[in-house]
């Protein structure tokens, strides 16, 4: 096994400490992938990246913001995450190094939204993310990720809005149990299409799927 998988296995359980001091209730479904891999995941919280790191024992393209975040940016900082600059105009930069992630027999885990929703929803991709897969043979994974109390929305896991890390942080400390559903699907087989067709027919798994999800939590709650 290589040194960036057992570094990956080391902080997979500094994630799995988090999620259990949060409280939270982990419901995973699907096959998690072997690596390489790329994980595409719809976004709702800061809470994605310690859940997919301690799941999946992934790594992360993220935003620059987490860098300078309390405890989170620490975490993704050591687990060699990739951060990148809103409009930095860094498309070729960010594809070879995802490129290079992935040949390293790498888990990655990107967010192509590019920020949070209320998790309600799933904004357009960015292509340019998936520009590293196009023409590669690296499976792409696309991750569906609900946050819920007892199969309802939940209202106070979503890190949106003018909320602080530390007012989210603390309402979730606050609950005596936190509800998280994560779902991993069948690859998408990517052949010669361009990256935005690619990033829609990903996005496409990720929103039926989110709708599917919730309505049959609703269901099974009632």
């Amino acid at each position: 096994m290589g040194k960036l998988r057992v570094r990956a296995r080391v902080f997979a359980w500094w994630h799995g400490c988090l999620m259990r001091i949060l409280n939270f209730q982990i419901v995973s479904t699907g096959t998690i992938p072997a690596a390489p891999v790329l994980l595409v995941a719809n976004h709702i919280s800061w809470v994605d990246i310690p859940l997919l790191g301690h799941v999946a024992q992934a790594r992360f393209l993220s935003k620059d913001d987490v860098r300078h975040w309390p405890v989170i940016g620490w975490l993704a900082s050591s687990t060699g995450t990739l951060f990148i600059k809103r409009g930095g105009g860094q498309t070729g930069e960010v594809a070879a190094a995802i490129k290079q992630y992935l040949q390293s027999d790498d888990i990655l885990a990107i967010f192509p939204e590019g920020t949070t929703t209320d998790g309600r929803e799933v904004r357009p991709f960015f292509p340019r993310l998936f520009s590293a897969v196009v023409d590669s043979e690296i499976a792409i994974v696309p991750v569906v990720i609900r946050y819920h109390v007892d199969g309802e929305h939940d209202l106070l896991a979503p890190f949106v809005g003018d909320q602080s890390l530390v007012e989210n942080l603390l309402g979730l400390l606050a609950r005596p149990v936190n509800q998280v559903n994560i779902c991993f699907h069948e690859p998408v087989l990517h052949d010669g299409e361009s990256r935005k067709a690619l990033a829609e027919k990903v996005r496409n798994v990720i929103v039926s799927s989110l709708n599917v999800m919730a309505s049959d939590q609703q269901i099974q709650a009632t």
